[in-house]
């Protein structure tokens, strides 16, 4: 296969298992043509909040088989995705060895190679071991991938016009809020306070987040996959490799907030605070420093003497005050991702509360950032 097949008429639905089954078979004989239907299992899986994920798993005989993943996008997401770019990111993806193969896209969703391993739990992020994995990972992402080549697979996906192309973030913040509804006074309220603090904190903070990078923006623990048998509190356990799954939210931004995110995203889903990292504390800055350093070694413009630079306290320090500057950013992106998702999901999961958890991020942020 050149590359993935795109079938535009096959729609996978998020409910009713009997209904995907047959579905997903369909769709699969269609980018596969020598499996056989009656050869292929279907499980749903458990994972994100937005999608449906399938593992789709073709037994080619007694001791052969191939699994892929299937996911169909959740209802009304592509007012808060792009789903072109999240596709050509993973193409680039892929084509610099960081992420599985893509075999198809098809009306509401994706089908790609499925990572061996196991998500890891929120509470291991801040594992010392794991904390070199992840950082080296996310140093290579950011200094290997390319944003304008995946803005030129954009541009070649959509026949050259890219007049609604979100580009960073304070884009993106812009249109979500603005996908808002304003029919109450409460909701035309709500818009004019984010506009205005969209406005306050890009004039702030904008040029203080270190170089643009093409980063995940949602590198939470589900999206951190370590082989299935790595245990962390294992006698002489190693850094195990890593890879990170699931490119919906990728985008061009500085880095600090990816890292920021990162950090922001040990607290998990049940927003234990007390899990983040202390802003510039110890823990982070060993995080940061294996990443200033593994940057070094995948940075394709610098010499091949990169093995032996070391990085210095000031370098740490400077790292420490970008992440610093863009604190609450995080939580400001996800409270307004979250109320939207609180209009448009279906899916069992109190979005409002987790909207005013985050905002209270950037709120006591911004608090601190002004005295």
């Amino acid at each position: 296969m050149t590359g993935p097949k795109i079938v535009p008429e096959c729609v996978v639905p998020l409910q009713d298992a009997k209904t995907q089954e047959i579905s997903v078979k369909k769709l699969l004989k269609e980018v596969f043509p020598s499996w056989s239907v009656d050869r292929i299992d279907v499980l749903s899986l458990k994972g994100g909040i937005t999608n449906c994920l399938l593992q789709a798993t073709y037994k080619k005989g007694s001791l052969q088989q191939e699994t892929v993943l299937v996911r169909a996008y959740g209802r009304g997401t592509g007012t808060i995705i792009d789903r072109n770019r999240e596709f050509c990111t993973h193409v680039h993806l892929h084509t610099n060895g960081l992420a599985p193969a893509l075999y198809a896209r098809f009306k509401n969703g994706l089908v790609y190679g499925y990572v061996q391993g196991r998500a890891v739990d929120y509470r291991e992020l801040g594992n010392p071991i794991l904390i070199n994995s992840v950082a080296s990972m996310l140093a290579q992402w950011h200094t290997v991938l390319d944003a304008s080549e995946i803005r030129k697979l954009m541009l070649e996906e959509s026949d050259g016009k890219d007049g609604e192309f979100v580009d960073d973030i304070w884009q993106l913040c812009a249109k979500w809020i603005g996908n808002l509804p304003a029919e109450t006074s409460a909701q035309i309220e709500t818009k004019e306070v984010l506009s205005k603090e969209l406005e306050w904190v890009k004039n702030e903070i904008q040029n203080k987040g270190g170089p643009t990078v093409v980063a995940h923006c949602d590198l939470l623990s589900g999206n951190v996959i370590v082989p299935k048998d790595w245990q962390p509190n294992r006698e002489n356990a190693i850094p195990p490799t890593v890879t990170f799954i699931d490119y919906e939210y990728a985008l061009p931004t500085p880095r600090a907030f990816d890292l920021a995110n990162h950090f922001m995203e040990w607290q998990g889903f049940d927003c234990e605070v007390s899990l983040i990292p202390e802003a510039g504390g110890p823990v982070m800055r060993e995080w940061g420093r294996q990443y200033l350093q593994a940057s070094l070694t995948f940075d394709r413009g610098q010499s091949g003497k990169n093995g032996l630079q070391t990085i210095s306290e000031n370098d740490v320090d400077e790292l420490m005050n970008e992440i610093a500057t863009w604190w609450g950013m995080p939580g400001f992106y996800w409270g307004i991702w979250s109320t939207i998702q609180a209009i448009i999901s279906t899916i069992d999961f109190d979005y409002s509360s987790y909207a005013q958890s985050r905002m209270l991020e950037y709120w006591s942020w911004k608090e601190n950032y002004l005295r």
